[in-house]
C-alpha cells in the first residue's frame, strides 16, 4: 500500500516553506496543495472542501479527483497539504471529507508555542481587516482588539486553529490515534536537519534531499515593522486615497517608498501580561493533554500549560 499524508498545518509552522521547497519538489513525493503542479486547475475544489457547507460542496467532483491522484504516480508518497484545513469554521465536517477520500491516510500536525504563533498570525493576517467592505478592508487593527474580537468567537478561526488536542483527537477518532504524528515547530528552527530526518522517515522518502531542499528556504516571511506602522498611519490619514497623484514624482516615490516599506526587520509584537493570561487560559489545558498523549516536550519550549 502506497505512503498517505495528509498535511493539515498548522498555521505559522513553515508550512509553506515545506511545499514550495519540499513536497512540490522532492522526487519521491507525489504532492496535492498550493504550488503543486496543476494547482490553480483544482483550487476550488480543496477550497469548497474545507470551507463550503455540504449545500454548496461539490462532492462527486472532489471525489474523482482524489481517485486520480491515489492512482497516480503509486511508487511515490502521496502527500496533501493544506493548512487552512486549521482554520476551517467546518472542522469536523472536513475531516470527514478527508477521511472519506483519503482513508488510509496518516496525519501530519506541526504545531507551535502559542505565545509565538498568535504573534506571528496576527502581525501577516490579524492587523489587516478582513473579510471587509473595500473602504474598510485591511484598514489597521491593533493586537488587543483583533484577540478581543477572535476570543468571542474562539470556537471557530485563527484562535481555535491552535487548540491542538482538539483538532489532533478529532483526526485520531476518524484515521486511529497511531496515524496522528505531532512535530515541534521550534525543533525545526533549533535543528533543521534533525527535524527534516524526522519527516522523512514518517514520509518514507529520501532525508539527505528533503534537507537539500529546504536548505536556506523560508517562505511567508513575517511582515516588516515599517510594514504595520504605515498601515496603521495610512488607516487613520487619507485611507484609500492614491497620494501618488498628489506628488511630484509620484509613481518613483511609490515605488521606493514600496520597496522601503516592505524592507527592514520583521515586526515585533509583544504580548502584553494581560494577552498572555488569555493565551494562557485558552490553551493551557489542551497543550496539557497533547503533551501526555504524544509524549511531547512542550515545557521544554516554554508552551503555555498549567502551573
Amino acid at each position: 500500500m502506497r505512503r498517505t499524508i495528509i498535511h493539515i498545518g498548522a498555521n505559522k509552522t513553515a508550512s509553506t516553506t515545506l511545499q514550495r521547497a519540499v513536497f512540490s519538489k522532492h522526487s519521491q513525493i507525489h504532492y496535492i496543495g498550493e504550488d503543486g503542479e496543476g494547482y490553480a486547475s483544482y483550487v476550488d475544489l480543496v477550497n469548497s472542501m474545507v470551507a463550503d457547507d455540504d449545500l454548496y460542496y461539490p462532492a462527486a467532483e472532489c471525489a474523482e479527483f482524489f481517485r486520480a491522484h491515489r492512482e497516480a504516480e503509486p511508487e511515490r508518497t502521496l502527500v496533501y497539504s493544506n493548512e487552512d484545513v486549521m482554520t476551517s469554521r467546518i472542522p469536523k465536517i472536513c475531516a470527514t471529507r478527508l477521511h472519506q477520500h483519503l482513508p488510509d491516510a496518516d496525519i501530519l500536525l506541526v504545531i507551535r508555542n502559542q505565545y509565538t504563533a498568535v504573534p506571528s498570525f496576527y502581525a501577516n493576517h490579524g492587523a489587516f481587516l478582513k473579510p471587509a467592505p473595500p473602504s474598510y478592508f485591511r484598514r489597521h487593527v491593533s493586537l488587543e482588539d483583533w484577540v478581543a474580537f477572535e476570543t468571542m468567537f474562539s470556537k471557530y478561526g485563527p484562535l481555535a486553529s491552535f487548540r491542538y488536542d482538539r483538532l489532533a483527537s478529532m483526526y485520531g477518532e476518524l484515521f486511529g490515534r497511531e496515524r496522528v504524528h505531532v512535530l515541534l515547530f521550534e525543533e525545526f528552527i533549533e535543528d533543521r536537519a534533525s527535524f527534516m530526518r524526522k519527516l522523512s522517515t514518517l514520509l518514507e522518502v529520501d532525508a539527505d534531499e528533503a534537507i537539500r531542499l529546504v536548505q536556506g528556504s523560508h517562505e511567508r516571511k513575517r511582515n516588516t515593522g515599517r510594514m504595520l506602522a504605515y498601515n496603521k498611519f495610512r488607516t487613520g490619514f487619507l485611507w484609500g486615497r492614491d497620494l501618488t497623484a498628489w506628488l511630484p514624482l509620484g509613481s518613483a516615490l511609490a515605488r521606493w517608498s514600496e520597496s522601503y516599506i516592505k524592507g527592514g526587520g520583521a515586526a515585533k509584537i509583544a504580548l502584553t501580561a494581560e494577552l498572555k493570561h488569555k493565551v494562557h487560559a485558552l490553551y493551557s489545558q489542551d497543550n496539557a493533554r497533547l503533551a501526555d498523549q504524544f509524549d511531547l516536550p512542550l515545557g521544554q519550549y516554554g508552551y503555555p500549560l498549567p502551573t
